[in-house]
């Protein structure tokens, strides 16, 4: 399914990103979750497992400072601690909401063990 966002709202205050989708789904993602699920090679490596991601507690207090769309098919965020280079897609995001893991509450936030 190709999913597309119908509103995207970031509050800068509480460094909460909210999406609602064209199924009407809400997704909700604290900056610092988007920053530990970012998709690029830097993150990930250039293959799968290559490199592991920043953890959620090591990337905890990072903070979304600018979101633009690039093109109609995607997101970019410019974090706090200076990194710029994810492309999450619109399906990649919507995979990725945090109310489908089990590792963080429903925008994101780290459990006591993560």
């Amino acid at each position: 399914m190709q999913y597309t966002p119908t509103a995207v709202r970031l509050d800068v205050k509480s460094n909460l990103l909210t999406v609602t989708w064209s199924d009407s789904h809400t997704s909700r993602y604290l900056g610092s979750y988007l920053r530990h699920v970012c998709p690029c090679a830097e993150c990930r490596g250039h293959a799968p497992g290559e490199k592991e991601p920043p953890s959620l507690f090591a990337v905890r207090d990072v903070k979304v400072v600018h979101v633009e769309a690039v093109g109609t098919y995607a997101i970019s965020f410019r974090f706090g601690d200076g990194h710029t280079t994810g492309i999450y897609t619109y399906d990649w995001m919507r995979s990725m909401c945090p109310t489908e893991r089990d590792d963080c509450d429903d925008v994101g936030a780290p459990h006591a063990s993560a």
